[in-house]
């Protein structure tokens, strides 16, 4: 079903036309103060910017098929790319849904119609902005960090997100400890809710220091590579971090390791969306294109 016209789509394609009937009333020279500097995340597809603003005719039809509903329209602040779909990372990335349903649902092909595939999207480039706070590079576990962030008050929300990235996660063996100690028959994901549902301050410190002592902690933070939904193409890889003082890292059981990104990275945005750092260590450029690095080294998936 396709989504209803709200009142916000309603008033954003109403200023498209004043925006463009501004153009007219200026005339050519007064196009460019019309447009923005601002290079916003366009969906999958999207052709250069300024072919893309030429040819989108704000008709909505991408965000009204988007199965999460991430796409959303510029406002006035956007020019004469007003009314054009765009997404943000951090408040919805995009998925790459098979068969790109937005790329299909765009009347002019201001969305190429050529690309089929998340892989294809081209969207921009993922990087690593805040590399002093990346998990990964500093050996941190993602799981023990949310952890360490979540108290019993704020369990609702942030232990169920917690978890359900977690349980995947865990070994047979560590699964039926945690069931047993909760009480549960099997420790799945359709459990999570009633676990946070009918958990108590008691359980909440057993469980943060059990968890302490899974062995999925004995990896860094990989979260970038593990919920980017092209994954398998290795759009991210890891490569050891080298250490100042080589004898702490002696000291320290997880390997240290920096996200480096490779050119099947398409800039979707999960990676920003879903990295535990706030804010994301990573983020998304949009229309960036991948430049090879000049340095090799040995590199882990």
């Amino acid at each position: 079903m396709k989504k209803a016209i709200t009142r916000r789509f309603f008033f954003k394609k109403t200023s498209t036309a004043v925006i463009a009937g501004g153009a007219v009333v200026y005339g050519v020279a007064g196009v460019p103060l019309l447009k923005s500097k601002e290079l916003l995340l366009r969906p999958p597809g999207a052709l250069d910017e300024d072919t893309f603003l030429a040819s989108c005719i704000k008709c909505g039809q991408c965000l009204q098929v988007c199965p999460p509903q991430v796409i959303d329209l510029a406002g006035i602040s956007q020019g004469l790319g007003i009314g054009t779909p765009f997404i943000v990372p951090q408040q919805g990335a995009c998925i790459l849904c098979k068969g790109l349903p937005c790329v299909l649902a765009c009347p002019t092909g201001a969305l190429d119609h050529q690309i089929s595939e998340g892989k294809e999207a081209a969207m921009g480039l993922a990087v690593l902005s805040k590399p002093e706070t990346c998990l990964a590079r500093k050996g941190e576990n993602d799981i023990l960090y949310e952890l360490s962030r979540t108290t019993f008050e704020t369990r609702l929300q942030a232990l169920a997100e917690t978890l359900t990235k977690l349980v995947p996660r865990l070994t047979f063996d560590e699964k039926k400890t945690i069931s047993a100690e909760l009480g549960l028959g099997n420790l799945e994901l359709s459990g999570i809710p009633r676990i946070v549902a009918e958990m108590t301050p008691e359980l909440f410190a057993w469980l943060k220091k059990y968890v302490a002592e899974t062995e999925q902690t004995k990896t860094a933070c990989r979260i970038c590579l593990q919920t980017c939904p092209i994954s398998s193409e290795q759009p991210i890889v890891f490569q050891a971090e080298k250490e100042a003082n080589p004898e702490s890292s002696k000291l320290n059981s997880v390997e240290k390791m920096r996200p480096v990104v490779q050119r099947t990275c398409v800039g979707c945005g999960v990676c920003e969306e879903k990295c535990p750092t706030t804010p994301p260590s990573i983020t998304i450029v949009s229309r960036k294109k991948w430049q090879p690095q000049a340095l090799k080294v040995k590199v882990q998936a």
